[in-house]
């Protein structure tokens, strides 16, 4: 719990720093404050289908580096009561296309302490009218899911605006989960997303092929406040 009051009152805190860091040499401190009906990564519930306090603090330059934090209140079923992730990468935008290399630490806090890092390379494209972003990542200890287990995922995001409603967008995601030892797992979702301001709001349905109530498919209301 220390670890997402630590990220939020961050996040809280350098709201007001971020307008005038943004026009500062290049670099640009971002974030959210958000609220989901159920913390959901790749298609598999991490807060036992109950509502989740989430938040994200990051900084970005123009360079193309960038780095940060993301915490939630989780219930992993093993313990974990918090979840954070620190990130590190590097974005280069070629125009029609951007890459982006990074590193990902997860850990999760309660009973003890676990940490999975996590390694990740995408490509985007946006056609105008549509955004699409696929890429693939390597998690040699594993994941919360499936722990000291070689993971490799690959996914793909498409992003598709409502004509006319330039503020609603068609979201979804597709992703395949390669568990060296395990049955692998597919995971979809689908939804909307609409932004008012600096809130977005969003409605999705999520699944996956994993036969356990956590992986089971659900509709998730969220809203998140950016700053």
């Amino acid at each position: 719990m220390r670890n997402l009051a630590t990220a939020l009152m961050l996040a809280a805190a350098t709201t007001t720093q971020s307008a005038a860091q943004d026009n500062d040499g290049g670099i640009s401190l971002d974030g959210y404050i958000g609220l989901a009906s159920d913390f959901r990564d790749r298609g598999l519930s991490l807060s036992d289908k109950d509502p989740a306090l989430m938040g994200s603090v990051g900084l970005f330059s123009d360079s193309g580096f960038y780095g940060g934090v993301t915490a939630a209140i989780v219930d992993d079923g093993q313990g974990g009561d918090t979840k954070t992730e620190f990130y590190a990468g590097y974005q280069i935008d070629k125009g029609d296309y951007i890459y982006d290399l990074s590193f990902e630490l997860d850990s999760f806090h309660g009973e003890g302490s676990r940490f999975y890092p996590e390694f990740k390379a995408t490509m985007a494209r946006d056609f105008g009218l549509a955004f699409i972003r696929g890429g693939a990542s390597y998690a040699p200890d594993g994941r919360w899911s499936n722990p000291d287990i070689d993971s490799t995922y690959i996914f793909v995001d498409l992003d598709v605006p409502v004509p006319t409603l330039p503020e609603l967008t068609v979201i979804s995601r597709f992703g395949y989960d390669i568990r060296a030892g395990r049955s692998n797992l597919w995971d979809w979702g689908v939804g909307l997303s609409a932004f008012i301001d600096d809130v977005e709001l969003s409605l999705m349905y999520e699944d996956s092929t994993l036969d356990q109530r956590i992986g089971n498919g659900a509709v998730i209301l969220g809203a998140k406040f950016y700053f």
